[in-house]
């Protein structure tokens, strides 16, 4: 909400009752997404590259970027350390393009009961199944099948 209020998206605080309103839950965690991001230049400096190289994934759909204000964001979810996720970019190739960057986060985030072999105790998110180094096809498919809530 505080990020709401910033941006002067809200003018007054008792205004709404946020908590019943899906749509400034949806704006407060979007904004919330944005300033966790990583800029392109922070993206490039975790990963030791140049700012350009960045630049070239985020067109190519190697990387996951949001445009905001003329600059790129680069949510978190899809670094480990210092490295790009296993995966990440064969399964952003094969996600929908017109699907909103919360879905897409979520999606990576939130357990998946197709991401569960015999032996895990639950289901994994595909972040998670693509940090195990389990087979990318798997997560590639349902990519694939993922559509806009």
């Amino acid at each position: 909400m505080e990020a709401l209020h910033s941006v002067g998206a809200l003018k007054d605080k008792g205004s709404l009752p946020a908590e019943n309103d899906s749509l400034i839950q949806s704006q407060a965690q979007y904004m919330a997404l944005l300033e966790d991001s990583l800029s392109a230049a922070e993206a490039a400096k975790l990963l030791r590259v140049d700012v350009s190289r960045v630049h070239q994934r985020l067109r190519e759909r190697s990387l996951f970027g949001i445009e905001h204000e003329g600059s790129w964001r680069l949510p978190r979810f899809q670094f480990e350390r210092r490295i790009v996720i296993p995966g990440l970019a064969q399964v952003l190739k094969s996600l929908p393009p017109d699907l909103f960057p919360l879905d897409i986060v979520d999606w990576f985030a939130l357990p998946d009961p197709d991401l569960q072999l015999d032996s895990d105790a639950a289901p994994l998110s595909p972040r998670e199944w693509l940090l195990s180094g389990r087979p990318i096809e798997a997560a590639v498919v349902l990519a694939c099948d993922l559509t806009r809530a």
